[in-house]
């Protein structure tokens, strides 16, 4: 069936329905009238041989029941058939439908006061039915509403109602009918028990505000917050003869304030301890708040600023005199613009003295309005003097390396120069003695003499590496930059260190592919073999050392592995600086520059050293260096 066609069909059903129930209602009342009427009729007649002076004495007891029970229709039916029947059975002359002119009067007045009382019943019970309507429109209103309530009866408070909200609250247990404290042990010794007992008692209402009580499950009770009135109500003899409890449960209020006093006594706390100063102005610009540490940086109280134009008091007037205008202040700006204002300016304290301070102004925005700003200030006093004081140790340690520099480059020099002729000294020597081998004086001297060329030698490096050190200090290392092949520069240093490689039980393993050629300063690439073979040396005696040259991507690799005593991990990272050293110089000689060279010379050159070892396995240096570095400004080319 399409719904529309069912619509219908629905609604003459309905109609039906109700038409069946209004005859069956309008068949019934309009029945018991005329029943009722023809009752009395029968009692009338069987009592009338002793009732003749009242003849209608229990009609009026028909007339009052119809209209009670059916309303103003049956009533006034019941008021017609009375009288009908009246003047036929019991006013002469009987049996016939005739009044005489002294009965007129009586059935006008028997009609009337009939009508009368129909219409008194018809106005009771429509009273009647609008206070039950009103009766239980307030009982709705009460289960349905969302506060807490219930009513108590009898000095023992029982439970006469419990609208939905109390109920649910209680885990739904019964109440109806039985005493509070049966209903509600939970609340034993919480005090709510007395306070009903005494409104009770006194008629006097009472309440409360945010009072701990146990609810719930009486197998699972939860404790929360409420707040209530309890309101005696009064009996007919005007004395209180039961208890109206409203409640509201408040335990999330309670607890959101709870945490909410809890962080701001928090912030407070924090505020009052911060050592950065904190002010706040409202829109006026007016002061509003300080805490401990922006009175003490200003030298003024709260209560003396408080509602106050602080611009007037911190900030009003130049360290030259003249006047500060709060259109330039930057901290006062900050609420107009809606942006957040740093910076560093001179600020006045209390006693009228000018001290710096760093401060940062950010606006106060609620929902998109700046309703204040709030100020972070911090007193610059001590850190310009501590810069200050920072400028002047910089400016003499500046100065102190400067002339140490300036006596290592002298030193060098004048160690450097008696070091030549000593030197030539001794390769003359040597040459005499390579020339005669089987004289005494070869035989004599012979050792000695070459122990000799090598601390000279040792010398002389020691002396060129602390003249490396002050031209790189002073930037005045100069590069020299050739076409050179690595391989072959590898190939004659590692030649001249065999030797010196075999007296310390070294072995040398050199490997080189071929070829690898690109333009660097040769004879710094000679340093930087000689310092990585002679750490290799010393710190390697007694195993082999292996040295390996190749190339790819541009760049080339040198990589040098001792099989030694290695390196700490925690010395890897400062081995290449001046004056470090990764053994005790007791048991190692040297100054600690030889790696700090090799590192400032690769940098020069634009390349990568690195090195990588294992305590008791040795060490690993890996050199890379592009072959075509970019061009060194100011350094000479061949």
């Amino acid at each position: 069936m399409p719904l529309a066609a069912q619509g219908r069909a629905d609604t003459t059903s309905d109609s039906n329905q109700g038409s069946r129930r209004w005859g069956k209602s309008l068949l019934s009342t309009y029945g018991f009238a005329v029943l009722v009427t023809t009752a009395a009729l029968l009692i009338q007649l069987g009592l009338y041989p002793y009732v003749r002076a009242t003849p209608v004495l229990f009609v009026f007891g028909a007339v009052m029941l119809s209209g009670w029970t059916g309303g103003g229709g049956p009533g006034l039916l019941c008021t017609g058939l009375s009288a009908l029947l009246a003047d036929y059975f019991f006013l002469p002359p009987r049996y016939s439908f005739s009044l005489g002119s002294q009965d007129i009067l009586s059935v006008v007045l028997f009609v009337f006061i009939s009508t009368l009382i129909t219409r008194l019943n018809v106005r009771e019970q429509a009273a009647r039915a609008e206070a039950e309507a009103q009766r239980a429109r307030l009982h709705t209103l009460f289960m349905q509403a969302p506060t807490l309530i219930a009513i108590h009866r009898g000095p023992e408070h029982v439970y006469q109602f419990s609208n939905l909200a109390n109920t649910r609250l209680l885990g739904d247990r019964e109440l109806l009918g039985k005493p509070v404290r049966q209903a509600q042990p939970e609340l034993e010794g919480q005090g709510f028990y007395e306070l009903l007992d005494r409104v009770y008692q006194t008629g006097e209402p009472c309440s409360g505000k945010e009072a701990l009580a146990t609810v719930g499950d009486p197998k699972n009770p939860r404790t929360g917050y409420f707040n209530f009135v309890y309101q005696p109500l009064l009996g007919p003899d005007g004395k209180p003869d039961g208890v109206m409890v409203f409640g509201f449960e408040v335990t999330e209020q309670v607890l959101a304030r709870r945490r909410l006093e809890h962080a701001e006594r928090r912030l407070a706390t924090i505020t009052h301890n911060a050592t950065l100063g904190l002010i706040m102005m409202d829109t006026r610009q007016h002061c509003v708040f300080m805490n401990p540490a922006a009175e003490k940086i200003t030298g003024f109280t709260l209560d003396e600023l408080r509602g106050k134009p602080l611009h007037d008091f911190i900030h009003h007037t130049r360290p030259d005199g003249t006047p500060y205008p709060m259109s330039e202040c930057p901290i006062d700006r900050a609420l107009p613009t809606r942006a957040q204002e740093q910076g560093e300016d001179v600020f006045i304290r209390k006693d009228g003295s000018f001290y710096p301070v760093a401060f940062t102004a950010s606006p106060i925005l609620e929902e998109g309005e700046a309703v204040g700003t709030v100020i972070e200030l911090r007193d610059t006093t001590e850190d310009k003097r501590k810069q200050a004081e920072r400028e002047r140790l910089l400016k003499e340690l500046q100065e102190a390396v400067r002339i140490r520099d300036e006596f290592l480059s002298v030193a060098s020099h004048e160690l450097k120069t008696p070091l030549t002729p000593l030197s030539l000294r001794i390769q003359g020597l040597e040459r005499t003695i390579q020339a005669e081998p089987a004289s005494s004086m070869a035989r004599r001297l012979g050792k000695e003499v070459d122990a000799m060329r090598r601390q000279v030698k040792r010398l002389s490096n020691l002396v060129n590496d602390i003249l490396d050190v002050s031209r790189m200090s002073t930037g005045r290392m100069m590069l020299l930059v050739e076409e050179v092949d690595f391989s072959e520069v590898t190939r004659e240093v590692v030649a001249r260190f065999t030797p010196e490689a075999q007296r310390a039980g070294c072995g040398l393993d050199l490997h080189v592919g071929g070829p690898v050629v690109g333009r660097w300063d040769r004879l710094r690439l000679e340093q930087i073999l000689t310092n990585l073979l002679s750490n290799a040396i010393k710190y390697g005696a007694g195993k082999p050392i292996h040295i390996r040259v190749e190339q790819g991507n541009g760049r080339a690799r040198l990589v040098i592995r001792d099989e030694g005593i290695g390196i700490k991990p925690e010395a890897l990272g400062r081995i290449f600086n001046r004056f470090e050293r990764a053994v005790s110089e007791r048991h190692y000689g040297g100054l600690g520059l030889g790696l700090y060279v090799t590192r400032q010379i690769i940098v020069a050159m634009s390349g990568t050293v690195t090195a990588e070892s294992t305590p008791g396995q040795g060490a690993t240096f890996t050199v890379e260096l592009p072959r075509q570095p970019p061009k060194q400004e100011g350094a000479p080319e061949s």
